[in-house]
């Protein structure tokens, strides 16, 4: 018979209301006050960053006032000056860094000065790949020249390019009316690289004479549309004249070095920049020239910065200006600011219209300076993005591309807040954002760990009185069904003993045998009765812990021999034979009577749980060692015990589920497991291969000389060493 499960009712419900609502309005009390102390703080927090935000746009004003007396004074410098040389001006006279540049615009707001940089190009050689329709035969010629110069051949590589040449000439002779030749583009290549074999092996004559050939055939071809494996002709002829620079004088370096300063020369930015620093260089300190190859040095580096942000304003800021000029069109405003990220460089373009002189000279509608941010905010930014204070200030730029980026790590919950300077949005955060964090990781703390305590509480309460309120309707229903388990337990033997006691009384038995036959079954039923009423009075005094044990020296292989020799004629009365394997000399210390009624528990439960219908099965009893325990093993082959209830088996009044319509009261296995743990011991219940169920009973092993330990009871609670 299964222990029943008890049912919710309305009482247990009452309880647990009764319980748990209190407990939900303290911790909704609690939760409410932690959140108002949490939002007044951030609260306080927030207005601490919003003055901070004032202050820091007031300390950023003044910066951006030093912008509007720059672009007046560029009003009377461009249009004679020139927006280089006028950008160099206004950074030395006013000592103003963080101008940039300055362009110019048309109408549509367009680039008029200067024009997109050309593609970067490096010098030529004869082994990049040939383009379409180079005759091969060249093609392989000027290769080998190439190599042989590379290799220090310098003679060798001017033979072959001289022949090359002579072939050049003979194929294409002077025009009958002018009496010159046009240069082929491979030819052009031709001479340039026999020019510089020449002025290697030191015929500088000779090769000034190809190098003013090159130089010639550039401007005629009007910059020319290749010239096969050496790049460009423009390219070529500009490489010529610098050449020609060098061998001249310092005179013919600054004229050259002037014309690139003043973009009177078109090539690739990179080759310009190149062969002015080459230019420079060649003008001794010593020259009266010097300080004005620097100067237009300095220039030339001005224009191709300016050159090269002219990508980022076509790419960027030229979409924006039309949108802002046509969204404040008739505002009355003529100059607009718009703030950019290039890279890692946030700019301000300052737009402003043109002088009616600008737009004379220099063919303009609008004139735009770029200023670097960073540089004219770098004096006030050190107190303000350090977090030497309780806040620091982070700064993007319109589309949010931060310029000086906020705290990495940031709370989760907290807005900062913003505002927005001449462009620029600036956020306050607190300075001490891990102090931020931890205080904010402690409040949520303080509330979880309110939360839980309070939910652990009142389930803890909850369980508690659920387990109050079951354990005593589980100790009534205990004992209704003992009363009634009892009840039925003492009804069978009962009837039988009075039925064969009043056939004896009435004499009806047929003879002596007959007779004694009745007896026999008299005695075994009142054995059964004192045998239930033991368990129970036993069972009893171990739920009121009163059961004592008196522990002594125990041979226990001897015990269970004479246990088994005694309980196997009964067992054979009811179908089961006992087969035991026992180890000799198997000493314990415990309980004698009380490990031979475990033992004969052990037994009876083997024989009473058989398989329904087996007229005889077996059971064996093993005694053996193992880990300094004693193993005292019953094996069965009967009906099996299910796996979720092996544990179960051993409390008291459980049977297994399985268990049938076999009598019992469900005492005998509680009773066995209590004395092994009484003893230092346990059992359990394992399946048996086969079928079956095998219970081993362990008891700590206790050498053969050891000495009774005496007759001092033992504590009826479980103990396991």
């Amino acid at each position: 018979m299964t222990a029943k499960r008890q049912h919710f009712s309305r009482g247990h419900l009452l309880a647990l209301c009764t319980f748990l609502v209190p407990l939900g309005v303290l911790a909704w009390l609690g939760q409410s006050e932690l959140q108002r102390s949490g939002s007044a703080a951030r609260e306080a927090l927030e207005r601490e960053a919003r003055t901070f935000l004032q202050s820091a746009a007031q300390a950023l004003a003044p910066q951006f006032d030093r912008l509007p007396p720059i672009v007046e004074h560029s009003r009377q410098l461009l249009a004679a000056e020139g927006p280089v040389r006028t950008t160099l001006a206004l950074r030395d006279q006013d000592a103003f860094p963080p101008l940039l540049d300055i362009v110019l615009l048309d109408e549509a707001s367009s680039l008029v000065w200067p024009e997109p940089p050309l593609p970067s190009l490096g010098l030529p050689f004869a082994r990049d790949a040939r383009p379409r329709g180079t005759d091969t035969a060249i093609a392989a010629t000027l290769r080998t020249a190439d190599l042989l110069l590379q290799t220090g051949r310098i003679a060798e590589a001017a033979t072959v390019l001289q022949r090359l040449i002579t072939r050049f000439e003979e194929a294409n002779p002077p025009q009958p009316r002018t009496g010159r030749r046009e240069l082929d583009d491979q030819e052009v290549a031709a001479r340039f690289q026999l020019g510089a074999a020449r002025r290697k092996l030191g015929d500088l004559d000779a090769a000034r004479t190809e190098f003013e050939k090159v130089a010639q055939a550039g401007p005629r071809r009007g910059g020319g549309s290749g010239a096969g494996f050496y790049g460009d002709v423009a390219n070529l002829s500009l490489l010529a004249e610098s050449a020609l620079a060098e061998l001249g004088t310092s005179g013919d370096r600054v004229r050259l070095l002037r014309a690139i300063a003043e973009s009177r020369r078109e090539a690739a930015d990179g080759l310009l920049s190149a062969l002015a620093v080459r230019l420079a260089e060649r003008v001794p300190n010593t020259d009266p020239l010097h300080a004005e190859a620097q100067v237009l040095l300095r220039e030339e580096r001005q224009r191709a910065q300016t050159r090269a942000i002219a990508v980022d304003y076509d790419a960027i800021q030229k979409a924006e200006l039309r949108r802002r000029l046509q969204r404040e069109a008739g505002a009355g405003n003529s100059d607009l600011q718009l703030v950019s990220t290039f890279g890692s460089t946030t700019m301000l373009l300052w737009v402003r219209d043109a002088t009616d002189e600008e737009r004379s000279k220099r063919r303009c509608s609008r004139v735009g300076l770029h200023f670097d941010i960073g540089q004219l905010l770098a004096p006030a930014l050190p107190q303000l993005v350090g977090g030497t204070g309780s806040f620091a200030l982070a700064i993007s730029d319109p589309n949010d591309v931060p310029m000086v980026p906020p705290p990495r790590e940031v709370p989760a919950d907290f807005a900062p807040p913003l505002t927005e300077v001449h462009g620029l949005v600036l956020r306050a955060f607190p300075a001490n954002t891990e102090k931020l964090l931890r205080d904010a990781q402690a409040a949520a703390q303080n509330r979880t760990l309110l939360f839980v305590a309070l939910f652990f509480t009142a389930l803890a309460g909850a369980l508690w009185l659920w387990r109050s309120v079951s354990r005593e309707a589980e100790l009534a229903a205990l004992k209704v069904d003992l009363v009634s388990r009892v009840s039925h337990e003492l009804k069978t033997p009962l009837a039988l003993i009075r039925m064969y006691g009043e056939t004896l009384g009435l004499g009806r038995a047929r003879d002596s045998e007959q007779a004694a036959q009745f007896g026999g079954i008299i005695a075994r039923e009142s054995e059964r009765l004192t045998t239930l009423i033991q368990r129970i009075l036993d069972f009893s005094r171990q739920q009121a812990g009163t059961l004592q044990y008196t522990p002594q020296h125990t041979d226990l292989t001897t015990l269970a021999r004479n246990v088994c020799a005694a309980y196997a004629p009964h067992l054979e009365s009811r179908g089961a034979v006992l087969i035991d394997t026992l180890t000799p000399g198997v000493f314990v210390d415990c309980d004698a009577n009380a490990c031979e009624s475990a033992l004969v528990n052990l037994l009876e439960n083997a024989a009473k749980y058989g398989i329904e219908g087996d007229d005889e099965h077996e059971i064996e009893v093993d005694l053996r060692t193992r880990g300094g325990e004693a193993w005292l093993e019953v094996r069965d082959r009967g009906r099996g015990i299910p796996d979720h209830e092996r544990d179960r088996v051993f409390d008291g009044f459980y049977r297994a589920s399985n268990s049938g319509e076999v009598r019992g009261a469900g005492l005998g296995l509680s009773l066995v497991r209590h004395f092994a743990r009484a003893h230092g011991g346990d059992v359990t219940s394992q399946p048996r291969d086969g079928g079956g169920s095998v219970f081993r009973l362990a008891l700590p092993l206790s050498p053969p000389e050891t000495a009774s330990p005496g007759s001092t009871p033992t504590q009826t609670q479980p103990q396991r060493p």
